[in-house]
């Protein structure tokens, strides 16, 4: 054969190796994803739970790979909750294995011990998870124009743009930081105490570190976050920032639950003009007829001074304090 032929053939023959090469990395990771979904179903089953998935359609050869999974039904092993929804898939880039992204391509129905039903709907919703060997990476979630449904309440709730993630904390071993960005948010009810504030919210961000971040997979019948509570964990809000109703703020604090799995904790927020904020706190439906007027006496001094304010939230005892005034009892969270 002659030379100058060889130079045409070999640019060619490495041309097909490399397609044939990544034809069956393709497939390998394909039948890897395939094996891994099917291998957490079966965890999952054996562990009490219960998972079935219709159907797995692979699509995106050459250059990605996502599996549609048709059908997807979720019941939790602990805490009576159940999840379904017609399609959702799995995307995975050839490239970054270790990156797996799930997009959901149906409403979501979620039922609750009590047979209360929510319905997720959004023009995206897509969680994502990145591993660093069997290690959690990060994980997180983002949709755009998400809206909940409880068919049995009046309302829905709605955010024009959600996303939070979590990650382990560098700073501390076992624990987490969880970060969340909620935009244009209409309430779907008055929220308690605070019903003056109004059902639209422009934005709310939290930075938040969850201590003993590990407890919180373990969980025991009727107290899922009974082993969390119970081996001392908190979370510790390293900046909440909230845009709603008369309240611009940006603050810190720190929360968990109290052994009647109460909210137990404190939020510290400056606020630069504190009359509106306490006058429509105090003319809440359900605030104790001392606290308003102990409220409506603040305020009216603020209007006054015209001086800010630090205001303390604090949830100790069973019992809601703003500035130290009982406004009202605090129910078990669960």
């Amino acid at each position: 054969m002659k030379a100058h032929n060889l130079w045409l053939i070999i640019p060619w023959t490495l041309f097909i190796a490399a397609a044939a090469g990544w034809v069956f990395y393709w497939n390998y990771l394909a039948n890897e994803a395939e094996r891994r979904v099917h291998a957490w179903q079966f965890e999952q089953n054996a562990g009490g739970a219960t998972v079935e998935i219709g159907q797995v359609v692979r699509h995106g050869f050459p250059v990605f790979l996502r599996l549609e999974l048709r059908d997807v039904r979720y019941a939790a092993s602990r805490g009576g909750w159940r999840a379904e929804t017609a399609r959702a898939d799995l995307n995975i880039d050839p490239l970054k294995p270790n990156h797996a992204i799930l997009e959901a391509k149906a409403p979501i129905s979620i039922t609750r011990a009590n047979n209360a039903v929510t319905n997720i709907r959004a023009d995206a919703l897509i969680a994502s998870v990145r591993m660093n060997g069997d290690t959690l990476a990060e994980a997180g979630i983002e949709s755009n124009n998400l809206v909940l449904d409880d068919p049995a309440e009046d309302g829905v709730l709605h955010a024009a743009r959600v996303m939070a993630s979590v990650r382990p904390d560098a700073r501390v071993a076992g624990e987490y930081q969880f970060s969340f960005d909620a935009q244009t948010i209409s309430l779907p009810r008055p929220v308690r105490s605070f019903e003056a504030f109004g059902l639209d919210m422009a934005q709310i961000r939290a930075a938040i570190v969850v201590t003993d971040g590990a407890l919180l997979m373990q969980s025991s019948p009727g107290d899922p976050l009974g082993p969390w509570r119970d081996g001392g964990g908190r979370l510790r809000f390293e900046a909440l920032e909230l845009d709603w109703g008369p309240l611009q703020t940006t603050g810190t604090g720190e929360g968990g639950l109290d052994e009647q799995r109460r909210l137990d904790g404190r939020l510290v927020l400056p606020v630069d003009r504190p009359a509106p904020v306490l006058t429509a706190i105090a003319n809440g439906p359900r605030i104790d007829s001392d606290a308003r007027r102990a409220l409506s006496l603040l305020a009216a001094g603020y209007v006054v001074t015209g001086n800010d304010i630090t205001l303390d939230i604090g949830a100790h005892d069973g019992v809601l304090r703003v500035e130290g005034l009982p406004v009202r009892p605090l129910p078990p969270v669960y």
